[in-house]
């Protein structure tokens, strides 16, 4: 009800409905397939555990994520399949990344984990393509008690999959009728996760807040180049960002985090500071990927959550600032 997308298909966590997707598509063994430099190490394993070889894109510096003009830079020999990775709580804009994979002859599927109730122009997080996920991990907008996740498709094909292989490949009557897993989201997580989405709207609306706030605080920070702050609507679209991070481009990072653990206030480094560009032991060199190299010395995701309050955004910024002497 809340995405307008057909189907959603409850599984035991985000990684598993990628992995999920990835099965129904029976891509050809060892083909390539695209992923953002800039996303959970999760989105490259599950295609990895398919047999298939992930590539990361560079991404956009704007919005964080690929874009179609990234997505049109890349080589496409042996490539089956593309997965965008929406982030922080945005959107990419999809309509030209769909036509353009449907030009291609590849599959495209939405890494949406951290998209609940992100939209881009009325099309919710993981529309586009075969289909997406959902994470219900407890740091996400809609938290359960520990991992969870969801299948979100319009295929009628891939939710009849999908519910039959969640449950051992089961289907009706209990007959055996694919090879399966057990990945059904257990009923105590669900029951958390339908009292979160009933209110949803007050969660995002306090992000927002508390977004807005931030964006008040740090603007001269950000007219003075020390800071890019994160974008507030998805990618060519006035749909507002749900604010899942709040991840900054930020001069002297590594130093502002240590300034600010002094004062008591954590930070994170999204996926601890390492892009999938970043893993040498997995094949990858971050030095082929100089603009995703650039981002990851500078990206900084600042406290933010539906718990906090004003008065708190304040003081972090007020210390984010006395450390620029502004």
């Amino acid at each position: 009800e809340i995405t307008g997308i057909k189907h959603c298909i409850s599984v035991a966590n985000a990684t598993d409905a990628m992995e999920i997707i990835f099965s129904f598509l029976k891509l050809p063994f060892n083909s390539k397939v695209l992923i953002p430099a800039h996303t959970m190490l999760a989105t490259a394993s599950a295609a990895k555990s398919a047999g298939l070889n992930p590539i990361p894109m560079d991404v956009n510096e704007f919005s964080l994520m690929t874009e179609i003009g990234e997505l049109e830079s890349c080589d496409f020999s042996n490539v089956s399949a593309c997965m965008i990775t929406q982030l922080n709580g945005v959107v990419a804009d999809m309509n030209p990344i769909e036509d353009f994979c449907k030009l291609k002859d590849i599959s495209l599927i939405e890494d949406s984990a951290q998209g609940i109730g992100a939209f881009n122009d009325g099309k919710h997080a993981g529309s586009w393509g075969v289909g997406g996920c959902i994470s219900f991990y407890p740091a996400k907008v809609v938290g359960s008690l520990g991992d969870g996740g969801a299948i979100l498709t319009n295929n009628d094909e891939l939710n009849e999959f999908a519910r039959s292989i969640r449950d051992h490949g089961r289907g009706e009557g209990l007959e055996a009728i694919n090879w399966g897993r057990n990945s059904r989201l257990d009923s105590l997580n669900a029951r958390v996760v339908l009292s979160r989405l009933s209110s949803l709207e007050d969660l995002l609306k306090k992000r927002r807040q508390l977004a807005d706030r931030y964006d008040k605080n740090l603007k001269n920070l950000e007219s003075s180049g020390f800071i890019k702050l994160p974008p507030k609507y998805s990618t060519n679209s006035k749909s507002i960002s749900t604010y899942q991070n709040y991840e900054v481009k930020v001069e002297n990072r590594n130093e502002l985090m240590s300034y600010l653990k002094s004062k008591n206030i954590g930070t994170i480094k999204q996926w601890g500071g390492f892009s999938i560009a970043h893993f040498k032991k997995l094949g990858y060199s971050i030095k082929d990927f100089p603009k995703t190299e650039k981002l990851f010395n500078r990206l900084l995701l600042l406290p933010l959550n539906h718990m906090m309050n004003i008065d708190e955004i304040d003081h972090v910024s007020n210390e984010i600032l006395k450390f620029f002497k502004i």
